[in-house]
């Protein structure tokens, strides 16, 4: 038997700290893995580890080292204007596999991973813990391990995976073809859909239900082209009426919007949410960045998006744009970073819709959207290649600096090369990341890294 420890003290502050969803005894010491599964309490504070582990990961953090901020550089959203060598190299598209950024994302990802393998483990295993009160637990468990593939591989391509928490097994994994990585995401996916139910277990929306872990299915869907599965999963959603687009946008990153589908808790519950410390400044530093050019200048003057979303600011007597989605630099008492919202269940349906040739009921979808920012509807009468890069406009002055949304769009609709056109450095290669150089020096079963690198 492996053993596994959990420092419970942080993980009780962390959560007591936002909810009071979960009240857990928490004790001063830790406790061994054999122990935890024995009771409802310790495996509820485990489980909130791997919350913990995922809000402050290397590749989900809403700060300058996750996916949010770097790829929005990597890609046309942002103008880097600091001085961190890391950042630069993503603005510039000049990174190697020896960067630190992208190492940090596949390092810290198998290694959460590794955690959640053991605590789905240790659940299904255990006979103290009666199945009823397994299902919920298992069900979250399996969406946030398949939130880790889902980046991975959307990152890096074909990648190891395990459900093991087998060391010597793991350490020399081989590669698993990408498709095959998407059908196991599917698997796990599909069977937390069946265990979870659309309530929440708290009122803040941090925990996991079945509405977000078919977000991701229906993502996962669209990469393997089963755009009537995606379509039919976005209706699921939407059928529910749980949330509904805020007509005021001021209200779309507010704590109760009505629009959150799921968002993540801070440490202390007056915290400044990561966004606002990382986009907002008077002042350039070392993380600086701006809105580019090409995303200011897709926004028409009467777009609601530019009006709330966007700050202007002047500073050494240069006038910029701020991302100012979230507002609060201090005394934060009514925002919290937002993971997933229901525009993106209407982007989704909109995608899967005109994939499979429904261009005018994808056009509808697509409205929707655009009539709470302010804007005229499309019309019919626009060509495939005119929806796409409608499509792609609408998404990206909706979910700029949220998620890699961006790169992953212009991934899913084979334009990533568009980005020639604005960005230099920028290779046909560059839509896969490099396997860390280390990890291919620990386990040749890595090799060959991505063309490119």
């Amino acid at each position: 038997m492996y053993k596994i420890t959990i420092s419970f003290i942080l993980v009780g502050l962390f959560f007591t700290s936002c909810t009071d969803q979960i009240e857990v005894d928490m004790p001063n010491d830790k406790i061994e893995h054999s122990e935890i599964y024995k009771d409802i309490a310790t495996t509820k504070a485990a489980l909130n580890g791997l919350y913990l582990d995922l809000n402050y990961s290397s590749i989900f953090n809403k700060l300058n080292t996750g996916v949010s901020f770097n790829l929005s550089l990597f890609t046309d959203e942002l103008n880097y204007t600091g001085s961190e060598t890391a950042a630069k190299d993503m603005y510039e598209n000049t990174i190697l596999d020896t960067h630190s950024r992208t190492t940090a994302w596949w390092n810290n990802s198998y290694q959460n991973i590794y955690s959640i393998n053991a605590f789905i483990e240790g659940v299904t295993n255990s006979s103290f813990l009666e199945t009823e009160l397994k299902k919920p637990l298992l069900g979250e468990a399996y969406v946030l391990r398949a939130l880790y593939y889902h980046y991975l591989g959307i990152l890096y391509g074909d990648i190891p995976y395990t459900t093991s928490t087998d060391y010597n097994l793991n350490k020399s994994l081989q590669k698993l073809p990408y498709q095959e990585v998407l059908l196991k995401i599917e698997s796990d996916l599909t069977l937390a859909t069946e265990l979870l139910d659309y309530s929440y277990r708290d009122i803040n929306k941090f925990y996991i239900n079945k509405s977000i872990a078919q977000v991701l299915l229906i993502e996962n869907y669209i990469l393997q082209k089963k755009y009537d599965k995606a379509e039919n999963t976005a209706h699921l959603i939407l059928e529910q009426k749980l949330y509904s687009i805020e007509d005021n946008l001021a209200r779309t990153f507010k704590k109760n919007a009505k629009s959150t589908i799921w968002q993540i808790a801070p440490m202390f519950a007056s915290d400044i949410t990561s966004e606002a410390s990382l986009y907002l400044f008077s002042n350039f530093t070392n993380n600086s960045s701006t809105v580019s050019n090409h995303l200011l200048d897709l926004f028409d003057s009467n777009d609601k998006r530019k009006q709330q979303w966007l700050k202007k600011t002047n500073i050494n007597n240069q006038k910029f744009y701020q991302v100012y989605k979230y507002k609060n630099q201090q005394n934060n008492a009514d925002e919290f970073s937002i993971f997933y919202r229901i525009e993106q269940v209407y982007f989704q349906l909109a995608y899967s819709q005109f994939r499979q040739e429904n261009t005018k009921q994808a056009i509808e979808t697509l409205n929707i959207v655009r009539q709470k920012r302010g804007l005229e509807n499309l019309p019919y009468s626009l060509s495939n290649q005119e929806f796409i890069t409608n499509y792609l406009e609408e998404s990206s002055k909706e979910f700029f600096t949220e998620n890699a949304r961006r790169f992953i769009d212009l991934k899913i609709t084979d334009r990533l090369e568009d980005l020639k056109l604005i960005k230099p450095n920028f290779q046909s290669y560059h839509n896969l990341f490099p396997i860390p150089y280390k990890q291919l020096q620990i386990n040749k079963n890595l090799l060959p890294n991505n063309p490119g690198y």
